[in-house]
């Protein structure tokens, strides 16, 4: 029997929003994103980090995804909320070294390897969205999240780190709602 991942995806899609908390809302929605881009959209071969940057060149769904921002309110002042704390205080890597934040490497980067960077791009400020249409650092956003998560030292009683789980699931939730309604 063949796996029906569509189906898969939706009722974990499902499952995010019936969650009480939101960390566990953006796991379970994190799981029906990374399970689209790895069933429905690209090579599920690829790695995470390649269905990402793929995800970042997507410019059809970048002008889907900014248009539903610009025309949803609520969803304008989840992003709205999200650049300002990281202008406040930029998101970090903290999944390689629980004592000490790092700089997120692919923040700003587009391309399959670190290396095509631009001078612009290296000189742009990390682990900030620098405008309502930085399509390439929204998707850093989840999956730095989902790195920070899994692998590093996120606490659900952190103040930050519920800000930015809650906020992740929020935004994620409108693009995998995109997602799921394309034909």
């Amino acid at each position: 029997m063949k796996m029906n991942y569509k189906d898969l995806i939706t009722n974990w899609h499902k499952k995010a929003k019936r969650q009480r908390d939101y960390f566990s809302k953006f796991v379970f929605e994190y799981l029906a994103f990374i399970a689209y881009l790895k069933t429905q959209k690209y090579s599920s071969r690829d790695r995470d980090r390649q269905s990402i940057q793929k995800l970042k060149r997507e410019s059809e769904l970048k002008t889907k995804y900014i248009k539903r921002i610009k025309d949803m309110n609520k969803l304008k002042k989840n992003w709205v909320r999200i650049k300002e704390e990281f202008d406040y205080i930029p998101l970090g890597n903290a999944s390689r070294n629980l004592n000490e934040v790092e700089e997120i490497e692919w923040w700003n980067c587009s391309h399959d390897n670190l290396k095509q960077k631009t001078d612009e791009e290296k000189r742009k400020l990390k682990g900030v969205i620098h405008s309502l249409d930085d399509w390439e650092n929204m998707v850093e956003f989840w999956y730095s999240i989902r790195n920070n998560l899994f692998h590093g030292a996120k606490n659900p009683e952190n103040e930050r780190d519920q800000f930015a789980v809650k906020y992740g699931y929020l935004t994620l939730k409108e693009l995998m709602e995109l997602l799921l309604n394309e034909k």
